[in-house]
């Protein structure tokens, strides 16, 4: 399909205004979180666009504003208006599509994966149809700001459909890109409560360079072990409670609850093997930002994490041998 835009906006409104024959402008509108479209058509050879009784009009409701936007409106509107159209016993004629819409133009003339395919397809297939009796399809650019009677028209009908909606007749389908990115906005609008909590109590630098810096430094049976301690998901009875794989979160020592911060600095089951690596600090003994690699929220800009501690604590967690998954 031919699809014509001017680069100057002025010109682009007097072509469209010139233009003659089959003349189709199409228009969509959204208020109040509803979504309609609507037309206007004439036959330039036969009447003037300035005769608003001959123009034939449509309008329809498409629903509300989480599925479909204003691009899928117009869309909808210049494959109805084809299809309509290419039903005609139409020889050698010019039909002509204007619309205000340059997003759709450039899916028209290079149709790739947006949303609204099927009716890009109903598009290119009304064209053939047309195309078959000697007639020629043309997409124009209309800009909204240029005064063309027929596009006010169109846009009147548009208003129409939001104004008064009714229930589409068709269930249209949903712009597919229109529900992903209300679905993402609406996700992350949501406080994550859950999801990396007990990690960002320590580690106010998520997600920085320096875990790659920590995780790249180990083996994978080491990486695994550091990744159960500084996202709280392991083997560990507390978070195994959690989770419904163990009847008591109690530590098997019978202190207290098996966390993280008791595994690593209390339970007296593993006093042997933390010896090793407490040794490197004095003043930082039971911090879990230094040894698994978090960062404090008054750390520096320069801070990197102090990678002899955090191995020290992942070959602490290894020679106890709790977190280590069975491998018969």
């Amino acid at each position: 399909m031919a699809v014509i835009v001017k680069p100057d906006q002025e010109e682009a409104g007097q072509l469209a205004r010139d233009t003659q024959g089959i003349v189709v402008a199409t228009c969509s509108s959204e208020r109040k979180g509803i979504v309609g479209l609507g037309g206007a058509i004439c036959d330039t050879t036969t009447i003037q666009p300035q005769d608003e009784t001959t123009i034939a009009t449509y309008t329809t409701t498409l629903g509300p504003r989480h599925r479909v936007n204003v691009y899928f409106a117009e869309l909808v509107a210049v494959a109805t208006a084809l299809q309509n159209i290419s039903a005609l016993p139409l020889q050698n004629r010019t039909i002509t599509v204007l619309s205000s819409n340059l997003s759709l133009l450039q899916v028209i003339n290079c149709p790739r994966q947006q949303s609204g395919q099927s009716y890009i397809q109903q598009i290119y297939a009304s064209r053939y149809k047309l195309q078959q009796t000697g007639n020629q399809v043309v997409a124009i650019w209309a800009p909204a700001n240029q005064q063309i009677t027929l596009k006010e028209k169109a846009k009147a009908m548009a208003r129409q459909a939001v104004q008064r909606p009714t229930e589409p007749k068709d269930q249209t389908p949903s712009a597919k890109a229109t529900v992903l990115c209300l679905t993402k906005q609406k996700h992350q609008q949501k406080p994550i409560e859950k999801v990396g909590e007990f990690t960002r109590k320590f580690d106010t630098a998520l997600l920085g360079k320096h875990t790659r810096l920590l995780y790249n430094g180990f083996k994978r049976t080491e990486a695994d072990i550091l990744a159960q301690l500084r996202i709280g998901m392991s083997r560990l009875n507390r978070y195994l409670y959690q989770i419904n794989a163990t009847d008591t979160d109690l530590c098997a020592c019978g202190q207290a609850k098996e966390t993280v911060e008791h595994f690593l600095f209390r339970c007296t089951r593993w006093d042997q093997y933390r010896e090793p690596m407490l040794r490197h600090t004095t003043t930082k003994k039971g911090s879990l930002l230094y040894f698994l690699g978090g960062k404090a929220a008054s750390d520096p800009l320069t801070w990197k994490p102090t990678l002899a501690a955090v191995r020290a604590t992942v070959q602490y967690a290894i020679a106890t041998g709790r977190l280590a998954f069975d491998t018969t």
